[in-house]
């Protein structure tokens, strides 16, 4: 019998690891995030979108998200405070947010947050472009809050929250 040839085996290895990789993103959900601009409007001239229960993570008076869920779902608010987002909230807010004036870096950005299916689950407001999706039992929700490291890029303070 012959021996087999020899292979490189960092490229076999390399094949392998691939294979995974493609096997075990099949296997998970995907949310997406998608820009909508007509989030930025409407936040940013102080009018909240009606059809969503609201959230926000970060300092009450400078969030680093603005998050809003569909009445479909439940949201985990392990990482989120609920707010009542009226357009007074929402004006003293756009005021310390000053999105217009941001540099690309810090810049706030309006999101639709969409199964891989299409079905919206909600909004999200954040200069973070996305963040962890998990969904549960019974269309209970679970999305990570931006980095408390945001607080920093985005005020310019040390540290995390204050």
């Amino acid at each position: 019998m012959h021996p087999l040839p020899r292979h490189h085996p960092s490229r076999l290895r390399i094949a392998i690891l691939a294979l995974l990789l493609v096997v075990a993103a099949c296997g998970r959900p995907s949310y997406i995030f998608r820009a909508d601009h007509r989030i930025n409007e409407a936040l940013e001239s102080y009018h909240p979108l009606p059809g969503y229960t609201y959230y926000y993570s970060g300092p009450e008076n400078f969030p680093l998200a603005i998050l809003g869920i569909r009445p479909e779902y439940r949201l985990n608010k392990e990482f989120w405070i609920p707010v009542e987002l009226t357009e007074k909230k929402l004006q003293g807010w756009m005021e310390v947010i000053d999105n217009p004036h941001r540099s690309l870096k810090t810049r706030y950005h309006g999101k639709v947050i969409r199964t891989a299916e299409g079905e919206e689950i909600g909004i999200w407001y954040s200069p973070q472009e996305w963040s962890t999706v998990k969904m549960g039992a019974d269309r209970e929700v679970t999305i990570y809050s931006p980095f408390n490291t945001l607080y920093h890029t985005v005020t310019g303070n040390e540290g995390g929250f204050p």
